[in-house]
């Protein structure tokens, strides 16, 4: 009868969670065949409104479990806006042809990682072929007037000649150079090839966001081939309505999240914020500059942006832990406290403010403590399975 009224008293008064690290435990405890005798993996030792929960060396490095001090300091208020993810303008070209033309090959494809000067398109051209035909025309003119001056100078030595002639002809070398000069920028610019090929390179290292460019396009000067981005410092662009104006400062601390990125974290600080407040959302535009990570940023993905809104500075300081560190136990928030190697006490908390991965403790801890940040789940259960044991 007492072992029936223990598990009455466990399926009534404990919630789902609890449940499920028990019925866990309970079914790693469960092998094929017959168990050697270890020795286990934890004891429990009652003291009033504590349980001491020893383990392995080896239960810790499997479950990961890692150990920080608690700070004492505040964490700020927060407010939460919405966004998606957009490129930098800094880091955003347009591929566009420089001249008009039919487009002979196309190397690159939309999601494409490209380098910087990678050749992305080529383009067949009559106005290269024209300006080369220039080039070539000028550079001609160009290198019989260098004998005509060389002839010259050695005339006005023997008096046969003018001075003035040898200016003159000095004069017309100057213009033909810069001619030749002007040609050959030109050529340059365009990213001329060889014959009437335009070559388009890729101005830095990024990724195609966009394609418009098929084999064999007629193309005109200034159409938009191809876009791409570097998002590798991107930017998320929030919208932050106008009843919180006044409580967002510009430079302050932010962290944005993505639903789809559960564990990713963006931190970053808030660039500016827009002047213009759009009359349908009643909402200006802030920009948060972000670091990509794992490649995991695209344009126009929907996030979270977490906005600092309080400085602190008179608000007294607190425990603070970092918020992996808090489980919870019948809905109630708990932290593991390191007492001796490998040796935790599970403790009640009361929760304060929580932002950027850290959590005030209002009650329940002195400061000055050391308690487990990961692995928290593996000394749950084992707290949950000794208790158990000992109801049964």
């Amino acid at each position: 009868m007492k072992r029936n009224s223990s598990i009455q008293y466990f399926v009534t008064h404990l919630g789902p969670d609890t449940l499920l690290c028990v019925a866990t435990l309970a079914v790693l405890a469960c092998g094929k065949g017959k168990a050697t005798p270890t020795e286990p993996a934890a004891e429990v030792e009652k003291s009033p409104g504590s349980a001491l929960i020893q383990v392995s060396a080896e239960v810790v490095k499997d479950a990961g479990v890692t150990v920080v001090a608690v700070e004492k300091s505040t964490v700020p208020d927060i407010i939460t806006l919405t966004g998606e993810v957009a490129a930098d303008p800094n880091q955003h070209a347009l591929l566009s042809a420089k001249v008009g033309g039919r487009i002979a090959a196309v190397t690159f494809q939309e999601g494409q990682q490209v380098s910087k000067g990678q050749v992305m398109l080529v383009i067949e051209s009559t106005e290269v072929t024209r300006i080369r035909g220039d080039l070539g025309s000028t550079n001609a003119r160009r290198n019989a007037l260098r004998l005509r001056v060389a002839r010259l100078t050695e005339l006005v030595k023997a008096g046969t000649a003018t001075a003035q002639d040898l200016e003159n002809a000095r004069g017309e070398m100057t213009v033909l150079d810069a001619e030749v000069s002007a040609n050959q920028q030109t050529l340059a610019g365009m990213g001329a090839g060889g014959a009437a090929r335009l070559e388009l390179r890729a101005p830095f290292a990024g990724v195609v966001v966009r394609r418009n460019a098929v084999l064999g396009q007629p193309v005109s000067d200034n159409d938009v081939l191809g876009e791409i981005v570097d998002l590798n410092k991107a930017v998320f662009v929030a919208r932050l309505f106008e009843h919180d104006l006044m409580r967002v400062p510009q430079g302050a601390a932010t962290m944005v999240t993505f639903d789809v990125a559960a564990g990713l974290e963006f931190r970053g600080t808030l660039e500016t914020i827009g002047r213009q407040v759009d009359p349908i959302s009643r909402a200006v535009l802030a920009r948060i500059p972000i670091t990509d990570q794992k490649q995991f940023l695209k344009i126009g993905l929907l996030g979270t942006a977490s906005v600092a809104v309080s400085d602190d500075k008179n608000r007294p300081p607190l425990p603070v832990v970092p918020t992996t560190a808090v489980a919870r136990v019948n809905d109630m928030p708990v932290v593991f406290i390191e007492r001796a190697a490998n040796q935790f006490e599970m403790q009640e908390v009361t929760l304060g403010h929580t932002a950027f991965g850290k959590t005030e403790i209002t009650k329940g801890l002195r400061g000055d403590e050391r308690v487990a940040n990961t692995g928290t789940f593996t000394l749950k259960s084992l707290a949950l399975k000794a208790t158990f044991a000992e109801e049964e």
